[in-house]
């Protein structure tokens, strides 16, 4: 899925340097604006009035189509070249911001998240065909090194630079912030992104195979939100997720059948290719899923800011900054199932961890956990890679790697959908269940109402008002506690969720077929 065909790029310094530095800033502000949707979803869900089951779309979206974009790259890129691609591509990305300033409506909001992140899904692996045909062998390890550095590093930012925005200006110019450092890579890619190769052969695109994927993801991530919104009775949630299931089957079908797979099927006959799709889509959900339940805790929670909630997710991304090429050095010493085992369990311990914290934990508490997750996910990363391309012939090398990163994205966008429920179901139900247990024998609640009602009467407001006040407070500070142990129940399905992946694909890795 990754084309890697273009004209050769001249030899020199210079124009290596130009071309790197393109895709390099290219992809930096795509994957940098996955991560700045994170910290204006509850100002989303004030503005337009709906909760994290409906919200978490601002995410989602984005991630599914960047996924959905992944797969339309080789075609595209053998049919107009790496330049008028990328060029395109910024261009759309650049309307579909400017597009999101102006539309009144939430649905309109995440249409252009999705244009976005469909873009997003073209420019990652086109940057990596650019820099591996630019680069000569022996200087390739470096550009590349220096490309991932990129891509590592835009979702640790992202959430910085999105609550600072928010801080000076309206949370709808987080989606326009990429653009002046689009324009720079767009500047440089004119000049040094190599066009189309003509004797390049045109991959055929399977058009019929893309939109039953694409389709069955999207209805099955509708269908959930819905089924948490409307019940999951509904004659609407029934037909979504059959529909679901139904492409899925009917894509399957496609793909055994065609003579141009959009996916090879066939790589899931080897045991640690399944090893390496399951922790695939575990790291996916895990990357995303802590990136968006974080800044979303800390903000409606903790009372912190969206600058306050990007700062949180800072030390973690440096973390990972850091221990990414010791992470490197690691996966080829020890086998993937230790260094993948090691990497979920971290994971697992830091969710843990996550699972008791709340309305008093300390800022640099939160950071710290959050940076420990990190640690886990840099073990996984380079191992994963390695072994998703050592579990399956050399013939399949190239569907492998592409089909893990689609996997992959996947799972952050399912992860990030399905947590956005279960918390927005947890809040309700905890909710009832602090509202059932305020009786007149439940004292702590009682004695924190008479306080504050006898502190009122210092104001000289009417006992009626006084009365008012008191119960509105109670409710805000059940409302506060409900949401606290709905994020705590979200590490835990995190934690669980991580601990689940360790017990399938550590056995499939330690297979010797």
């Amino acid at each position: 899925m990754t084309a890697v065909t273009a004209t050769p790029a001249p030899s020199g310094f210079l124009h290596r340097t130009g071309t790197l530095l393109a895709v390099l800033l290219a992809t930096l502000a795509t994957v940098m604006s996955s991560t700045m949707g994170n910290v204006v979803i509850p100002d989303v869900m004030g503005t337009f009035g709906i909760g994290q089951d409906q919200a978490h779309w601002i995410y989602t979206g984005f991630l599914s189509a960047m996924a959905a974009g992944m797969l339309l790259n080789a075609p595209l890129v053998t049919r107009f070249g790496p330049r008028n691609v990328l060029l395109g591509t910024l261009a759309v990305f650049s309307v579909a911001a400017l597009f999101g300033q102006y539309v009144p409506s939430f649905a309109g909001v995440v249409m252009a998240r999705i244009a976005q992140g469909l873009c997003a899904g073209l420019v990652q692996p086109l940057g990596l065909s650019v820099v591996f045909l630019a680069f000569p062998p022996e200087a390739r390890g470096k550009a590349m090194g220096w490309y991932g550095m990129g891509i590592v590093f835009g979702p640790a930012i992202g959430p910085l630079i999105g609550g600072f925005i928010m801080e000076e200006a309206h949370w709808r110019m987080v989606l326009a912030a990429p653009l002046p450092v689009m324009f720079v890579a767009a500047c440089l890619a004119s000049r040094f992104v190599p066009g189309r190769d003509e004797d390049a052969v045109r991959t055929p695109f399977n058009a019929v195979s893309f939109v039953l994927v694409v389709g069955s993801v999207m209805l099955f991530l509708t269908g959930i939100s819905a089924g948490q919104r409307d019940g999951w009775t509904t004659d609407q949630v029934f037909f979504l997720l059959f529909g679901s299931a139904s492409a899925m089957i009917a894509f399957i079908l496609r793909e055994l059948s065609t003579p141009n797979p959009l996916l090879q099927l066939r790589l899931f006959t080897y045991p640690k290719y399944v090893a390496a799709a399951v922790v695939a889509f575990v790291f996916g959900a895990g990357v995303f899923g802590t990136l968006y339940i974080i800044p979303v805790l800390v903000q409606t929670v903790q009372g912190l800011s969206p600058l306050g909630s990007g700062l949180v997710l800072l030390p973690g991304g440096i973390v990972m900054l850091i221990a990414f090429p010791f992470a490197g050095q690691i996966a080829g010493k020890f086998p993937a199932y230790v260094t993948i085992g090691s990497g979920l369990l971290i994971l697992v311990c830091s969710c843990w961890l996550l699972a008791g914290t709340g309305i008093l934990t300390t800022f640099w508490t939160m950071a710290a956990l959050n940076a420990l997750g990190r640690v886990g996910l840099s073990m996984i990363h380079p191992a994963l890679s390695l072994i998703t391309l050592e579990a399956v012939p050399r013939g399949l090398a190239a569907y492998a790697s592409g089909t893990n990163y689609f996997i992959r994205m996947t799972g952050g966008a399912i992860g990030v959908n399905a947590l956005a429920i279960y918390m927005d179901s947890r809040i309700a139900g905890h909710s009832h269940e602090l509202s059932i247990s305020q009786t007149a024998d439940n004292f702590v609640s009682t004695d924190l109402r008479d306080n504050l009602f006898m502190f009122l009467e210092t104001t000289g407001l009417p006992m009626a008002e006084r009365l008012g006040l008191a119960e509105s407070y109670l409710q805000d500070v059940l409302s506060l506690k409900a949401h606290e142990l709905a994020f705590q129940d979200g590490h835990l399905a995190l934690a669980l969720f991580f601990l689940a992946g360790a017990f399938t694909a550590v056995p499939l890795l330690l297979r010797r077929d």
